[in-house]
């Protein structure tokens, strides 16, 4: 499967469908990496077969590319990388003539030189030249990867390279900054605590209107109301003014606020960024929560259980997507106040509820990542780990062309093939939570589809429920908040979860596992 990512989003019709994946921006060349448009030669690649040269006259850019052929070749850079990484290259290739067929590769290699995993693009023969690339995930056991152009000798002819560009351990902090937040206070469960800690609010203006939210609950005392990052302070009838459960900001307050005006509503899929937007609330309340709540289903995975009980040694692996690897929680974007994505709250409030340290996570989330990639490839990325617990989350991306019936067979193959390898292991299904309903226009006829799928996927999930296997309703307990609450309160983009909406997600995988 290739996957050539330049925007935040990449959107392909298929079938007749749209197809959103969520992926990061172009990568910049690092540093690490030099001569990469090939101005200084062959210096620093490897070849294999009939031997690159330097060509002068069809370069893309520069006054060099590389000239693979006539027949086999192969141009290769050697990229040291970490297992579970995300890994992402770009290049650009032609042809000397049509029916000459270049691919562009990535292969993974472990600490013994085995071959783990290669992704290969399609056969191209453009004689103009075009992108191709690869945005992937490293897999278990990684030590290095190969990266390149490879010319298959089909049609006696040449295969051109050039302007590659190589970025490893994507969305890795290059400072890794503490939690500003009381993580004790983050996880106390919404549904049961008369306390409420830094509730977000997007404070909205509709028509010129003051702009104003809502809270969850109805608010007996609120205990402060602060900016996003938690330096500063706000202050009751100078910056905001309380009434019921609904927070308004007064004119002259130095409040962040959104106007109706600054989101497209006339788009449809219309991007938006929330980031940091919010107001975040303390306060406590006396009303309970109404809605759907995540149980406790221990009995379910006996052996997990067992383990934390006797504290022997767990190993927690997260398969999924960009909601698993934590993408626009304030951590991953590295702004205050750095919460940590809700694996990483789930494992610590293991390791706190069972008093032991040797709860080991490894979070396999791979932004963009479909359920049928998955299936392909869980083996690959799952199985050589070991793991005791598994977490799949998946969903997000599928809802635009899979039917729950299809999605639901995805899924069967997934925990088939890690089954297979430990048949003792055990597995959380996450059904996601609901997409922003604003993301998608009332005239997209395909909107009723896309809504039906997903919240199909819960159901399908819930059915595979068994000894060894429980489920997190993620989908049922967003849209009971939406409708207390707008989505866009906790929401970063579309589809991905602020810090408010992630807490959800860990507190609700902590209370299967912890009685309270």
């Amino acid at each position: 499967m290739l996957w050539v990512m330049h925007n935040k989003i990449l959107i392909m019709k298929t079938a007749g469908l749209l197809i959103a994946l969520l992926v990061l921006s172009r990568p910049v060349k690092v540093a690490a990496q030099e001569n990469l448009d090939f101005e200084q030669g062959l210096k620093g690649w490897l070849t294999k077969g009939d031997a690159a040269t330097i060509d002068e006259t069809e370069h893309y850019h520069g006054n060099y590319c590389a000239r693979i052929g006539k027949g086999y070749g192969m141009l290769y850079k050697h990229v040291d990388v970490a297992p579970l990484s995300i890994i992402q290259f770009n290049a650009y290739m032609k042809s000397s003539k049509k029916s000459v067929n270049g691919y562009s590769f990535i292969s993974f290699y472990n600490a013994q030189h085995k071959l783990l995993l290669t992704y290969k693009s399609k056969a191209l023969d453009s004689v103009g030249w075009q992108e191709t690339g690869n945005y992937t995930e490293t897999p278990a056991g990684t030590k290095y990867a190969e990266i390149g152009i490879e010319n298959d000798a089909s049609g006696n002819g040449y295969v051109y390279a050039d302007d590659f560009s190589i970025e490893t351990n994507i969305g890795v902090p290059k400072v890794k900054h503490p939690p500003l937040c009381n993580l004790d206070q983050y996880m106390e469960p919404f549904w049961r605590s008369d306390t409420v800690y830094n509730e977000t609010v997007l404070l909205y203006s509709v028509n010129g209107k003051l702009a104003e939210g809502r809270l969850l609950f109805m608010p007996d005392k609120i205990v402060s109301v602060q900016n996003f990052g938690l330096d500063k302070a706000y202050s009751s009838g100078t910056d905001y003014t309380l009434d019921g459960n609904l927070i308004t900001r007064t004119a002259p307050s130095a409040i962040p606020f959104r106007a109706y005006t600054s989101f497209d509503t006339k788009k449809d899929l219309a991007w938006f960024n929330t980031q940091s937007q919010w107001v975040v609330v303390t306060y406590t309340h006396h009303d309970k929560w109404d809605g759907p709540i995540s149980h406790y289903k221990g009995a379910q995975l006996p052996r997990t259980m067992a383990k934390l009980r006797t504290k022997q040694p767990l190993k927690i692996a997260a398969f999924g997507m960009s909601i698993t690897r934590g993408m626009d929680v304030s951590s991953y974007d590295t702004i205050a106040p750095y919460m940590p994505t809700y694996v990483d709250l789930f494992a610590r409030q293991l390791r706190k509820a069972y008093h032991y340290q040797n709860i080991r996570l490894y979070n396999a989330g791979l932004p963009g990542s479909v359920v049928d990639w998955a299936a392909q490839y869980a083996d690959k990325y799952v199985n050589p780990l070991h793991p005791d617990l598994v977490i799949l989350d998946f969903g997000m991306n599928d809802f635009w062309r899979f039917t729950p019936e299809q999605f639901k067979g995805y899924m069967q193959t997934i925990i088939k093939k890690i089954k297979g390898a430990n048949p003792k292991v055990e597995i959380i299904l996450l059904s996601n939570m609901k997409f922003d309903p604003d993301y998608v226009l009332d005239s997209d006829k395909y909107k009723s589809w896309y809504q039906a799928n997903l919240e199909g996927y819960s159901h399908v999930l819930a059915e595979m429920e068994t000894k060894g296997i429980i489920n997190l309703n993620m989908c049922s307990i967003s849209d009971a908040i939406y409708k207390k609450k707008k989505a866009k309160d906790c929401l970063v983009n579309p589809l991905h979860p602020n810090d408010y909406m992630a807490r959800w997600y860990a507190q609700g995988l902590a209370a299967l596992l912890i009685k309270m």
